[in-house]
């Protein structure tokens, strides 16, 4: 009984051995796996075998790297899109600002008649206004981007608060040569919301059209159901190609058509942050030359 006790003892000693120099070499493999990912490389990953003491810690510090690699691939792409920004920022200023200091310096040189001193004035008042709305638009989206964005949420009469919106466009319509038709409800319609946002939202969508599509005809409806407003916008010009209707509401992107002059490529990318945060949502539809519709879906939160 002795002897087998013994015999008993050393198996169970030789096997905690070789588990301890076992578990001791994975450690030791952790720990160079762990300093290759201090030093920069999120590509390594712990191995462990299954129903071991370390598997359990192994998985757990595998999601802590993950996290942290996708943690890194955000920043690297935020990165990326605000140098994408600056250099946007730059070329959009430089570029009219330039053109802006020309046309000033040929008028203050008195070498032009004056038909020409009065076309030159208009065109640099185009410019600088052009300028004026580049920055308004780069200053909001840098207050979304960082959440300064400042949302006031009261009860507002959705079709008084539209038509109010709408009918300060109508001079310039009718300036543009440009019909319309506008069909709100006479319904009061109250809708928890940001009354600012909001109308940033529509003069966007028709600034956008007033400048880029070339249209004759604008068209605007509000319709509701039980949980939604439904807004459609929609005019009859140049249109938007099929290719280019994925991206449009993404920050900076220009459709590579005459709809994109003098675009600063931030406005429908706000229109669609400032529906976000109101629980929104935006979606169009086109076909090149034939017009383009924006569909706007609102919650209907009644107070």
């Amino acid at each position: 009984m002795i002897w087998i006790a013994i015999v008993l003892l050393c198996v169970v000693t030789i096997s905690q051995f070789i588990y301890i120099r076992s578990n001791k070499k994975k450690i030791r493999d952790i720990s160079y796996v762990l300093d290759d990912v201090v030093n920069g490389n999120l590509d390594r990953r712990l191995l462990a075998n299954e129903e071991t003491v370390i598997s359990d810690l192994v998985y757990k510090m595998n999601e802590i790297i993950i996290h942290d690699k996708n943690k890194l691939i955000e920043t690297e792409k935020s990165e990326k899109a605000y140098k994408e920004l600056v250099t946007s920022l730059s070329h959009d200023i430089r570029t009219p600002l330039a053109s802006l200091v020309g046309y000033l310096e040929v008028l203050e040189s008195d070498s032009c008649s004056p038909e020409e001193q009065k076309n030159f004035l208009m065109v640099s008042k185009t410019k600088a206004l052009n300028l004026s709305e580049y920055i308004q638009a780069l200053f909001e989206w840098l207050k979304l981007e960082s959440g300064e964005w400042i949302y006031h949420y009261e009860s507002e009469n959705i079709c008084e608060l539209t038509r109010i919106i709408l009918a300060d466009w109508i001079i310039k319509l009718e300036k543009n040569k440009i019909d319309f038709h506008f069909d709100i409800p006479e319904d009061s319609i109250f809708v928890v919301m940001d009354k600012n946002a909001f109308q940033r939202i529509v003069n966007n969508l028709l600034s956008n059209m007033l400048k880029h599509s070339g249209a004759s005809l604008l068209t605007v409806t509000l319709t509701h159901s039980t949980s939604e407003i439904f807004i459609m916008i929609s005019d009859n010009g140049v249109g938007i190609a099929e290719q280019d209707l994925p991206f449009i509401f993404d920050r900076l992107y220009k459709c590579d058509t005459s709809r994109t002059n003098n675009s600063n490529g931030l406005g429908l990318a706000i229109v669609k942050e400032l529906l976000t945060a109101l629980g929104g949502e935006i979606s169009a539809k086109s076909t090149l030359n034939d017009g383009a519709s924006f569909l706007l879906k609102l919650p209907y939160k009644h107070k």
